[in-house]
């Protein structure tokens, strides 16, 4: 008797530990919380894509992908809102690792402990996050805008040959001191600073640019500037802030 209900225990013990398990598998890494235009969720399980709706949950290993005049809200499960511009695609690795596959897209990400930190890979660079707002773009092209907080770069391969344009600021104020050495200067503000680095942080206000992206993990020596956020820009974060309602 002691045994057969020690079976029995045993059995119900596997049933609620497989309960539990299915429960943490399919816990949604974000909501769809809304949508303008046409988008599609490619499910870890299938090969087919289907229509996404709002409301509906993005489960480890799905893709989420908009089409052209295309927008797309989610929110993750500690508020964090991400937007899919047109013609972008996301896929949920896990959910602290996400991979930008294309596209232009806005994240605003909580602020989080160190082990909770979030990473976006892209083609070009691997984006370490724990509380920030940045837009990522990929075509040809690479760029990384970054409008608060800080996030770590790391490269895909080698090091990155990153180039730093002079602001303005430093560049009135040389010239007003230093008349007779204003062509020098204006020779080295062209070139910028140059610096050979296998990660750095960007700083808020900042954007860098990688030519040829889609080439970063074979090489991306001599391809990476860093400038000052330009006006454009900032209204790309203007017009995502007004969809999240901010």
């Amino acid at each position: 008797m002691k045994i057969t209900w020690f079976v029995i225990v045993f059995v119900l013990g596997l049933s609620v530990s497989n309960v539990c398990a299915s429960v943490v598998e399919t816990s949604p890494i974000a909501i769809i919380t809304k949508i303008e235009g046409k988008a599609k969720v490619l499910p870890a399980a299938g090969i087919k894509k289907h229509k996404a709706h709002v409301g509906e949950g993005l489960l480890e290993g799905d893709r989420l992908i908009s089409y052209q005049n295309t927008r797309i809200l989610i929110t993750l499960s500690d508020t964090s809102k991400i937007i899919l511009n047109e013609n972008a695609a996301l896929f949920f690795e896990n959910n602290i690792h996400f991979n930008h596959i294309q596209g232009e897209i806005y994240y605003r990400i909580e602020k989080r402990q160190r082990r909770q930190g979030l990473q976006v890979e892209t083609p070009f660079s691997i984006i370490g996050i724990k509380g920030t707002e940045f837009i990522v773009r990929f075509d040809t092209e690479g760029e990384i805008a970054l409008n608060e907080g800080l996030i770590g770069v790391h490269s895909l391969s080698e090091q990155f040959e990153l180039y730093e344009k002079k602001s303005d600021n430093d560049f009135k104020a040389f010239e007003k001191e230093q008349n007779d050495a204003f062509k020098a200067y204006q020779q080295q503000q062209e070139e910028g600073f140059r610096t050979y680095v296998k990660e750095f942080d960007l700083h808020a206000n900042k954007v860098i640019r990688f030519s040829n992206a889609n080439q970063c993990q074979q090489s991306c020596e001599k391809k990476v500037t860093q400038e000052n956020i330009t006006p454009e820009i900032a209204k790309h974060f203007k017009s995502y802030q007004m969809m999240i309602g901010q």
